[in-house]
């Protein structure tokens, strides 16, 4: 019996091993992340692969591994609470899961490594991607105008302006407190704790920033800071064949290029929130499966919020209203005047992953398109091909009859 026992062990090690040696070499931009974050197992190997390691982002201090898969833990199960003020019979948590957390960590990730890792120090980057997995941890599933619209607690205790933005900042702050993460200590000298202030900092206000009514004001100070950035880079780029290229790119983190000396923390801090937002709202610029599974998962979530508000009484925020939106629609708007600015602006800073997102945005618009056009001629509503995560990856909602 040990003898077939200990095979069993021989093998289910194997294959932890395994799986965790795919996920290593599987989280760039096109990667799966309903694949990835389908189960616990999958999700944690991911986290402590991203973390863990000789190829591991680090952390000033080194916080010991025990710390950091519970600051994991305790700020999936954040993702998983509820408001006990809203109707979850009605209102569909789709898209606001751990798997959408999970996805932007990994993004960030991806296109620190495609280029913007020149930009930042090793804290930075480490301290940018754990902001992306907490950046909308203890998200209700409406969106800030209708916790306004309702005069809900969380609106009385915050206020206005990015107020769900202002909880997850606020929770993953604790956490790390908690855990002992990024946090003072007496051995550490005045640079180190300036370090340690600057990296929580950093942390706050790139998930300040995720906030989407603040897009535009981000695409002017971005836009407007972009000219001595770019500056900055071609002139510590020497005779790197990348110099022909505007954005930061592989090449220029091949050749062992950093310029986070060279740059303000306002700065990085801005380019780090500019990172964060663009990996936060990179569905239109993945594979075309997954950029329409995400879009059927948002505007589920948008139409359920939609159908409570009718339900109260009240006017359906704008994109949730299921009985006049179209999907299809709603895309190419959001496309137009949101996205291929974006993208844009991120290919001409990150020139390799930026341009991976505008190329596959600009042919996803054409389906898109093409999907709109055939509801429009035969006056068939676009059918929603609905796809939603796994529970473990955060899905808190049942499937409707009509969904079986």
């Amino acid at each position: 019996m040990s003898k077939y026992l200990c095979l069993s062990s021989l093998v289910f090690l194997i294959s932890c091993i395994e799986q965790k040696r795919v996920i290593e070499n599987d989280l760039g931009l096109s990667s799966d992340p309903f694949r990835f974050s389908d189960s616990i197992e999958s999700q944690l190997a991911v986290f402590e692969s991203l973390f863990a390691g000789k190829t591991g982002h680090k952390l000033p201090g080194n916080p010991d591994p025990q710390s950091l898969r519970m600051f994991f833990h305790e700020l999936r199960d954040g993702h998983l609470l509820k408001s006990d003020e809203l109707d979850y019979t009605i209102i569909r948590k789709e898209y606001h899961t751990f798997t959408h957390a999970m996805d932007v960590m990994v993004t960030t990730h991806a296109l620190l490594e495609s280029g913007g890792g020149v930009y930042f120090s090793v804290g930075e980057k480490a301290s940018l991607v754990l902001a992306a997995l907490g950046h909308d941890v203890l998200h209700t599933g409406v969106n800030n105008s209708f916790l306004i619209q309702t005069n809900h607690p969380y609106f009385q205790e915050l206020g206005e302006e990015s107020l769900q933005e202002k909880r997850s900042a606020r929770f993953v702050l604790e956490l790390l407190d908690k855990h002992g993460i990024l946090v003072e200590s007496e051995e550490m000298d005045e640079a180190q704790r300036n370090e340690i202030l600057e990296l929580r900092n950093l942390i706050e206000k790139s998930i300040l920033w995720t906030d989407i009514k603040r897009h535009n004001e981000q695409m002017e100070v971005m836009k407007n800071a972009k000219e001595g950035i770019l500056s900055i880079l071609q002139k510590n780029r020497g005779n790197n064949k990348n110099k022909e290229v505007a954005g930061a790119g592989v090449s220029d983190l091949d050749s062992g290029l950093n310029i986070a000396s060279s740059l303000d923390h306002e700065t990085k801090t801005l380019l780090a929130s500019f990172i964060l937002h663009s990996a936060d709202i990179s569905n239109p610029g993945k594979a075309w499966e997954h950029c329409e599974r995400w879009a059927v998962l948002v505007m589920n979530e948008f139409f359920s919020q939609g159908d409570l508000q009718k339900k109260l009484g009240l006017k359906p925020s704008m994109n949730c209203d299921r009985d006049t939106v179209s999907v299809p629609g709603c895309q190419i708007g959001f496309g137009k005047f949101i996205i291929r600015d974006l993208y844009t602006l991120l290919q001409e800073i990150l020139h390799d992953g930026g341009g991976y997102l505008l190329n596959n945005f600009n042919s996803n618009q054409k389906k898109w398109k093409a999907l709109h056009a055939i509801g429009e001629k035969t006056g068939s509503p676009y059918t929603m091909k609905f796809l939603p995560p796994s529970k473990e990856g955060g899905w808190i909602g049942e499937l409707r009859t009509n969904e079986r």
